[in-house]
């Protein structure tokens, strides 16, 4: 006679898509999500290949990601009944609500239009319970994204906006961008070293992205490799996510008294004088990733790369690039373009 199985050992399933987009977001890589959830290497791994596990387990991964376990599960989500916002069909709600740097809580979601055989990325952001001037500023924030995307729609290395509106039903306010099969370069990086090719393409795509960015007066200002996107039909690298984006020359800075920490992220980016070589030091730090294999600690760029074979001139210029102070950084990012154009150039 078989054993019956304990009710406390009963597992779940959880739903991939939802485990990586939530990992993503968060920017944890499989060793970081195991060291949050108290969890093993192997758990994770099984969880990111489709196979169940118990449910305290799921439940432990789910609170290290800030999420539901039904969001992870896939169980369906109902916001006021409306399956769909426009001309768009809502297929997936993607993640649970995310909290941005200045405070804005939204959702990612899976959409498709009504008409026509596309895909889009939607984001929602939740604007209910704000005063009116709260939801005026917030909605100032939002339209940011948009205002960057339009300013540079045929830009290879830039994410392009296909609309945004607000939704008076719910109070939702929508940025819908188009959608991009791949994934962020966050999973990458968690899961290898960039040989030097790979790395110098993507080097100078992102610093081209940046570069058309800074031509507009636009400092992305909060880059990581949780907003770059890597296409899986060319391994292109596209930025988006530019609500953060700063305006040059046009008021204070979007901020809050407490951004959470990020690796990647220039010490002065909250500043009201924040400029371009913040986004030279993001540049920079993830350049060091790619290449060693590691985020080192902020100071120990030389030495992460002391093992790595590639020129000098472009050691050095990573090293600079990452440097705590911005007044020995490259002041613009046309400088380190050049030395990676060079690199590409020689190939060695």
């Amino acid at each position: 006679m078989a054993k019956k199985r304990p009710q406390h050992g009963r597992t779940v399933e959880i739903n991939v898509d939802k485990l990586s987009t939530a990992m993503d977001h968060r920017g944890l890589s499989v060793e970081e999500l195991k060291e949050r959830a108290g969890v093993s290497t192997g758990t994770v791994n099984n969880l990111l290949a489709g196979r169940a596990v118990y449910r305290t387990t799921a439940t432990q991964v789910a609170e290290a990601l800030e999420v539901s376990l039904g969001v992870l599960m896939g169980e369906p989500t109902r916001h006021g009944g409306a399956a769909t916002i426009h001309e768009y069909l809502i297929s997936d709600v993607l993640t649970d609500w995310i909290v941005a740097s200045n405070g804005l809580r939204f959702q990612v979601c899976r959409l498709r239009h009504l008409e026509l055989d596309r895909q889009a990325r939607g984001k929602r952001f939740d604007l209910r319970d704000m005063t009116t001037d709260e939801e005026q500023r917030c909605r100032t924030w939002i339209k940011r994204h948009p205002n960057v995307c339009e300013s540079l729609q045929k830009h290879p290395n830039i994410a392009r906006n296909l609309t945004a509106f607000h939704d008076p039903t719910e109070s939702f306010y929508w940025v819908i961008d188009e959608w991009i099969e791949g994934e962020p370069l966050q999973r990458s990086l968690g899961r290898k070293q960039f040989a030097a090719a790979e790395a110098r393409r993507l080097l100078l795509d992102i610093a081209r992205g940046l570069q058309g960015l800074h031509q507009q007066g636009i400092i992305r200002r909060e880059l990581s490799p949780t907003t770059i996107i890597m296409r899986t039909s060319d391994n292109r690298a596209i930025l988006t996510e530019f609500e953060l984006a700063k305006l040059i020359d046009r008021g204070p800075t979007v901020s809050t008294d407490d951004w959470p920490v990020d690796p990647y992220r220039a010490g002065e980016a909250d500043a009201d004088d924040v400029d371009v070589r913040a986004d030279v030091y993001s540049w920079g730090r993830i350049g060091v990733h790619a290449l060693s294999g590691q985020l080192p600690t902020v100071g120990e760029e030389q030495v992460a790369l002391r093992e790595i074979e590639v020129p000098s001139s472009v050691r050095e210029c990573l090293c600079k690039s990452a440097a705590a102070f911005r007044s020995e950084r490259p002041d613009a990012i046309e400088e380190v373009i050049g030395v990676i154009e060079r690199w590409v150039t020689d190939g060695n």
